[in-house]
């Protein structure tokens, strides 16, 4: 890999984290607890889990120049293993009283982050 490709990568890498940590103090300001960053299971990857009340959030953070890119960057293909890594993680720690969501927080340079609740919906086997 060339040297210009590997700062072009790690830029990336360094601004999505940055995206992350600016959508967590966002939602904790809101009320909310993170219960996971960067949950991993054979299914798929989730950014962010997060509580508030009997609420579970499963959060992907989209990093983009604006934010109509950011909430168009999520795919099918993507939606369906964010999916099916939350049906994972409601099988080992989910609860009966539990409502579940899926949203998207989209984060540009130099502006709030936005929070798309309920952004979609997915038919989850519990």
């Amino acid at each position: 890999m060339t040297d210009k490709i590997y700062q072009k990568k790690k830029k990336a890498y360094l601004w999505g984290q940055g995206a992350e940590w600016l959508a967590i103090c966002f939602l904790t300001l809101k009320g909310y607890r993170i219960l996971a960053r960067r949950f991993k299971c054979k299914s798929g990857e989730i950014d962010l889990i997060a509580q508030k009340r009997n609420l579970i959030c499963f959060i992907e953070v989209k990093a983009r120049k604006t934010t109509h890119d950011a909430l168009y960057a999520l795919s099918h293909k993507q939606k369906r293993r964010i999916s099916k890594a939350a049906e994972w993680y409601i099988a080992k720690n989910g609860h009966d009283d539990n409502i579940y969501r899926f949203d998207v927080m989209a984060v540009e340079p130099w502006r709030m982050p936005t929070h798309v609740m309920d952004a979609w919906q997915m038919e989850i086997a519990i």
